[in-house]
């Protein structure tokens, strides 16, 4: 099945090596944001089925607060929390929201786990 997914990430080069990753794939990226706001305004108006999020995103809402009101107003949207940031809070919150963690750097993991949303 396709997928349409939303990429989040304040760092453009690793925005634009995700959506070059996953576009080589065959995976439409639909839409992309540097920032939490953006990205919720985005969910709304795309309406994709998958959106991968980075955690830390200052200013504006982190990665995990994007996830958690994605999951709340947009249950279909699958979700991805790709980030280099861990800790076992923030891995027990995903957890709880059915939002799957993915560490940053390892496009392989991000694609089966796009591919699997």
């Amino acid at each position: 099945m396709a997928r349409r997914i939303v990429v989040v990430d304040n760092d453009p080069d690793a925005l634009e090596l995700v959506v070059l990753d996953l576009s080589l794939e065959g995976i439409e990226v639909v839409g992309t944001a540097l920032e939490g706001t953006s990205a919720l305004r985005l969910v709304a108006e795309l309406a994709p089925d998958v959106l991968v999020v980075d955690h830390r995103m200052p200013p504006g809402p982190n990665g995990i607060d994007v996830a958690a009101e994605v999951r709340a107003s947009h249950p279909e949207t699958a979700v991805v929390l790709y980030s280099n940031y861990q800790s076992d809070d923030l891995l027990a919150r995903s957890e709880a929201l059915g939002v799957r963690f993915v560490p940053k750097g390892n496009l392989r993991t991000l694609r089966r786990a796009v591919q699997a949303s």
